[in-house]
């Protein structure tokens, strides 16, 4: 009777992996080195994230590590805006006031640094403003005033220092507005007391701030009288 071959008789045995010290420390360094390079990859993402976010050149390489706290009260206002810069559903408003060269700028740029977003001064965003009104512009002033009303985090320097206060108020005004609207912390930065910023921005504005501001509010002279050399 002729064989008759069955199912069985085609069956490829199977490989069987067997596992070595060398090779499993092998396999570590592999996964090692792959994450080692997706950090890379991610830092360097981040890095240029943030020196393209607006933040002026001087302060790309300033963090919260980098500002001098010169008293008790000082690690008091650092600590406030480290922890608004970490809060999770953040949605409310940082008012950093103060006189000139007390940090105020070092601090707007590294909460950017921490969280990412975008950093501007008002007179800048005056200026974008009009350009985007020429027919030439790249960009409108819809997609610009949405870009600032949207963006994850915004700080806005100098206000109340621009020569066109009127049309500062008004933009103000609009993305304040528009970020309480969205939930998005938005940070404001100003030479100006607080009775003064607060009767800039408006009662509509406070009203809104009421809910959900903060304010440190900074003392001292410049950081920047230590440095200056006259020649």
């Amino acid at each position: 009777m002729e064989n008759i071959k069955t199912m069985n008789d085609f069956i490829i045995p199977q490989f069987t992996w067997i596992s070595t010290p060398e090779l499993e420390e092998l396999v570590r360094q592999k996964e090692a080195e792959a994450e080692r390079e997706r950090m890379l990859e991610l830092l360097a993402k981040k890095k240029q994230e943030f020196e393209n976010s607006g933040v002026p050149k001087r302060y790309w390489n300033e963090s919260f590590d980098t500002w001098k706290t010169r008293n008790k009260d000082d690690e008091v206002r650092l600590q406030t805006v480290i922890d608004f810069s970490r809060q999770e559903s953040n949605d409310s408003v940082l008012l950093l006031l103060g006189p000139k060269g007390v940090g105020k700028t070092h601090l707007g740029a590294s909460i950017i640094r921490e969280a990412g977003g975008a950093f501007i001064s008002v007179e800048e965003m005056i200026f974008k403003y009009e350009c985007s009104m020429d027919f030439h512009s790249e960009t409108n002033r819809v997609n610009l005033m949405n870009f600032y009303s949207t963006t994850p985090m915004l700080v806005i320097d100098e206000i109340g220092r621009s020569m066109q206060q009127a049309k500062e108020d008004a933009i103000l005004n609009y993305v304040l507005r528009r970020r309480y609207e969205n939930m998005l912390p938005t940070v404001l930065i100003s030479n100006l007391k607080k009775e003064d910023l607060l009767k800039k921005l408006g009662d509509a504005v406070v009203d809104r701030l009421t809910e959900t501001c903060k304010s440190v509010e900074f003392v001292g002279e410049s950081y920047r009288l230590g440095k200056r050399k006259i020649a």
